[in-house]
């Protein structure tokens, strides 16, 4: 401070006034400045945080819908196959069917006589031998 040497007040004292003023609205300014860039961090944080926690939700979700989804198509493959493929059925008792009895000819019936036996004769002179019997 300076005080004028003619009149001993001082003349710049309003000055001085204004300029602490100023001086001090500039320095609530950077706190506010800063108070706000910690204020964003902080929420940045809580974001970054928060998003991470829903991308690990998401996934645990997924994979817990997947694995249903494959539960789901197994029992859907089991269903079918057991529709496609029925159960084998219990073996059927053969059915025994007798034979009926030859009857005796009577004695008045004439029989044929029974089948011969092929007589093979494979000369040169046969006809098996030119039709390739």
């Amino acid at each position: 401070m300076t005080y004028c040497t003619e009149c001993g007040q001082d003349h710049h004292a309003g000055e001085r006034e204004e300029q602490t003023a100023l001086d001090r609205e500039v320095e609530m300014e950077r706190l506010r400045t800063k108070r706000d860039v910690e204020v964003a961090r902080i929420q940045a944080g809580v974001v970054r945080d928060t998003v991470e926690i829903e991308a690990e939700t998401e996934t645990e979700v997924a994979a817990v819908e997947a694995e249903s989804g494959v539960e789901a198509a197994e029992a859907v493959a089991d269903a079918l196959t057991a529709v496609v493929t029925p159960e084998p059925a219990a073996p059927a008792e053969p059915v025994v069917i007798e034979a009926p009895e030859p009857a005796e000819p009577a004695e008045d019936e004439v029989t044929s006589p029974p089948p011969r036996e092929h007589e093979h004769s494979g000369g040169y002179g046969s006809s098996a031998w030119f039709g390739g019997r």
